[in-house]
């Protein structure tokens, strides 16, 4: 399924989603459309979300304010909050305002809600860290790794500002993706690069016509369909298209893919060897 130009509605639970994901969570869900609800979920008068307001503010991003007034077991309950974020979803889905839906939680509570929405032919997208539940993700057209996107933000930072720190200028980008796939077993990354190449190898034998060409968008919407949370950026990329990525992805030095521009139409085949 192609999923750009979308208008979308951005729930955040903040009882499951940190704020230091904010930014990141907010520029991935761009890629896909517009933003025009930006709510998120909690109760701000507590210490542990009080340090999200000069966020919120920053970002326009509308607080529904949840007190957290039951409790079992001397423990506060989260239940209202995501009773208030199920609420406003179903009745966003009712205004027929939007076409898409980003669920930003790591709780597999919402899992239904996801599935109600694809019932009524709404892209979902959700966002989480790797401890999101499997049922939770397959719901969703995509997931969104935070914590893994985070930690490859952070370390091209200090990337770069080790390379200013030694005035060398900075070099051509150059991708992790171009080292071998057994070096790609990133902790970070949930699927390990070789693994990736071994999707996209099947997917172009399975789906390529008798030359050995397969539409791209055809081949994107066949990745993503087995493997949602793909995203080059996990792999050292700050460019997060699919074509840029496959078209430079190099093993042992050796392209993997060829890919052109067939008709005014992207292609895609595995490289010769």
């Amino acid at each position: 399924m192609e999923i750009e130009n979308r208008t979308i509605a951005l729930l955040i639970d903040s009882d499951n989603i940190s704020k230091q994901y904010l930014k990141i969570l907010i520029d991935e869900v761009s890629k896909y459309g517009n933003i025009t609800y930006k709510r998120i979920y909690g109760d701000f008068t507590t210490p542990k979300l009080a340090s999200w307001r000069p966020l919120l503010l920053e970002f326009a991003v509308e607080p529904i304010q949840q007190y957290l007034l039951v409790k079992k077991n001397n423990k506060e309950s989260f239940n209202i909050t995501d009773s208030a974020m199920i609420i406003d979803a179903m009745d966003i889905l009712y205004t027929g305002k939007v076409d898409c839906i980003c669920l930003a939680t790591s709780d597999s509570d919402f899992t239904k809600l996801a599935m109600r929405y694809r019932n009524q032919n709404f892209v979902v997208i959700g966002a989480g860290e790797k401890k999101t539940p499997q049922a939770f993700r397959a719901a969703c057209h995509r997931f969104i790794l935070m914590d893994a996107l985070l930690a490859e933000t952070k370390q091209q930072e200090n990337e770069e500002k080790q390379k200013r720190a030694k005035n060398k200028p900075a070099k051509e980008e150059k991708p992790k993706a171009e080292q071998k796939a057994e070096e790609a077993e990133d902790g970070n990354v949930p699927t390990p690069l070789h693994k990736i190449i071994e999707i996209s190898k099947s997917i172009i034998s399975e789906g390529a016509d008798a030359d050995g060409w397969m539409l791209m968008s055809n081949f994107v919407s066949e990745l993503y369909r087995e493997e949602n949370s793909f995203n080059p950026k996990l792999y050292g990329y700050r460019n997060s298209k699919p074509t840029s990525f496959f078209k430079s992805l190099k093993v042992g030095g050796k392209p993997v893919f060829t890919l052109e521009k067939k008709n005014s139409v992207d292609k895609i085949r595995i490289a010769s060897q």
